[in-house]
């Protein structure tokens, strides 16, 4: 079968500093990869290259068996689709809430993607209603708590119903209450099928989600793949 997430000598640089060095690695489809490793070893760069926000200045990234490069996302279309497909949820949540109210945020995405006013409804009222934030639905998004903020920010990934979310250091700035509802949360959908890929400091929540922990040491490159076998199945 072909891997939903392909990595093949992906190289990726910042004004000549080196974020990434030829990173190889496929994920499989209902596979949760958790990446751990110093701060500036290039663990942000590589969920935004994984999400289509940057693209490898070498090397190759697939998904799905398609190449995802500057080219390729030039092509409406297909650059939808694949948004659609790959829900990426931000260490910091103020970058993906824009509308002037909850609702209007999580209707944002399945009303892009084309869906009649009754379906991006539906899709709405379904995903409030799981993440249990009714009493946020007319809230303003900056009069939120971080933890608020953090859970409206993946509802209005999980309005698209991606197959895949990336995830950059999910449990940052959260209090512990929010902690442990979004490992909840990460489980079900583990549990659900969903591809997970994560990169955390957290070493509790790295053991107890990851199918495979994938370090990345000082030099950028990919130090140790690992089988976890403490993940909760």
């Amino acid at each position: 079968m072909t891997p939903l997430f392909s990595l093949d000598n992906v190289c990726f640089a910042y004004e000549g500093q080196i974020a990434l060095r030829y990173i190889t690695l496929d994920i499989e489809k209902g596979e949760t990869v958790v990446f751990q490793g110093p701060n500036g070893c290039g663990k942000s760069t590589l969920m935004k290259l994984l999400n289509g926000l940057v693209f490898a200045e070498q090397g190759t990234y697939k998904f799905d068996g398609d190449e995802i490069s500057e080219k390729t996302l030039k092509d409406g279309k297909f650059s939808k689709r694949f948004h659609q497909r790959v829900g990426f949820i931000f260490q910091n949540s103020d970058v993906q809430l824009f509308c002037s109210n909850v609702e209007e945020e999580i209707s944002f995405g399945p009303r892009q993607m084309g869906l009649s006013e009754e379906e991006v409804k539906q899709r709405t009222d379904d995903v409030i209603k799981l993440m249990d934030i009714e009493k946020l639905r007319e809230r303003a998004p900056y009069h939120l708590s971080g933890g608020e903020k953090r859970k409206v920010a993946i509802a209005c990934i999980l309005s698209m119903n991606p197959e895949a979310l990336v995830l950059d250091e999910p449990l940052a700035g959260l209090d512990r209450k929010t902690q442990e509802w979004l490992v909840s949360f990460l489980l079900s959908m583990k549990a659900a099928g969903k591809t997970l890929i994560v990169s955390t400091h957290n070493d509790e929540l790295a053991h107890t989600l990851a199918d495979r922990l994938v370090v990345i040491g000082e030099d950028h490159q990919v130090e140790s793949v690992t089988e976890n076998k403490r993940a909760v199945v």
